[in-house]
């Protein structure tokens, strides 16, 4: 996932993802060509996906595509390596698992013991969202209350 963009993708959407190195750190870039559009999150906005469910992504992604029911379900694991993103304040494992229609990107949070699957619609989703909607991914930095 270094520097070479990877593919996920369904029927209604796709998705490329990459590490990149920025002057302030690495960061996860989504690219949905469909809308021409990019986000780039740093490993702490990463970590706080891994918690999310699908409630909370439908009450705080703006005009989110439609979510799948088995969008957190563990898929077939068809590749094992895992990319790290990390700074002082968090640290995630990233990877692509499962392929084709199936393709998922897992979010691994080994610190807080959160663990999440994200297809091509909601990553495609993430890339028109502004700032102030990925602050309210932070409002429970460290996960749900009551789970830690």
């Amino acid at each position: 996932m270094d520097d070479e963009y990877t593919k996920i993708r369904n029927q209604s959407a796709t998705a490329f993802v990459r590490k990149v190195r920025t002057r302030n750190g690495v960061r996860l870039e989504i690219y949905s060509p469909k809308v021409d559009k990019r986000v780039y999150l740093d490993p702490l906005l990463i970590e706080s996906l891994a918690w999310q469910t699908p409630e909370t992504f439908l009450n705080i992604l703006d005009d989110p595509h439609e979510l799948a029911d088995d969008w957190e379900e563990e898929v077939e694991d068809t590749e094992t390596e895992y990319t790290e993103f990390t700074n002082e304040f968090a640290y995630t494992l990233v990877r692509k698992v499962g392929s084709g229609n199936e393709a998922r990107l897992e979010i691994l949070s080994p610190k807080l013991g959160y663990q999440t699957y994200l297809d091509a619609p909601l990553l495609e989703s993430l890339t028109w969202q502004t700032p102030q909607t990925f602050s309210k991914f932070l409002e429970e930095p460290y996960g749900p209350r009551g789970t830690h």
